[in-house]
Formats: C-alpha cells, structure tokens, sequence
C-alpha cells in the first residue's frame, strides 16, 4: 500500500496512476511496483485435511450416521477444526467408514 507524498493520504489506482484519496495528487506508477497476479487464492474450506493412509489404525471417535452420499446408517469417524472465526463454534467433520465421502456441519 502506498501513501501520497503531499499529504499522507492512501493512494488508490486510477487510469493507471496513483491517486491520493484526500486531496487528489497524483503520481505515476512504475510496472514493476505493482504486478497483477492470475493466481486464485485457495480457499482454506477446500481442505478438509484427510488423512487416507490405509496402513496406519485411526485414532479418532466415531459414531453411527447416515451417510449423505452412500445414504447408509454406518460408522463415522469424526473431528473437530477450527475453520471460522474464533468466536465461532469449531466444525464438526465426518468421514464414512463404508464409501469414504467426507462432510462436514456446522452449529
């Protein structure tokens, strides 16, 4: 983030220059200062962080579900993750023993 030389005030892009949001000077930007970017950010709600090695026992608790993919009461080994904000309660992620699907629910 830049701020204006004159009076401090951020600058904003505008036509291909900087302006001052305050008092409207301008200045002229140099290409390499600032490069736009292609790239999407991941979202973090994208992971769920499951661990799919089958040589290794889990260790986490389970419970009987119905499976919203497979549509079976089955076994679910669930956890819990802090996804949101901290004043958020955590979500609850449930995988199914029977098909693998993954999903998750929120309070």
């Amino acid at each position: 983030m830049d701020f204006c030389d004159d009076c401090g005030g951020m600058l904003v892009s505008k036509d291909g220059e900087m302006k001052c949001r305050s008092c409207g000077a301008s200045q002229e930007v140099e290409s390499d200062d600032y490069k736009m970017s292609d790239e999407k950010e991941e979202d973090p709600m994208d992971r769920l962080n499951v661990s799919s090695e089958d040589d290794q026992e889990s260790t986490r608790p389970t419970c009987d579900k119905e499976c919203p993919s497979c549509g079976e009461e089955t076994e679910h080994e669930w956890w819990m993750e802090q996804t949101r904000a901290s004043d958020e309660p955590a979500t609850r992620f449930y995988e199914c023993r029977e098909c693998g699907n993954v999903h998750k629910e929120y309070d």
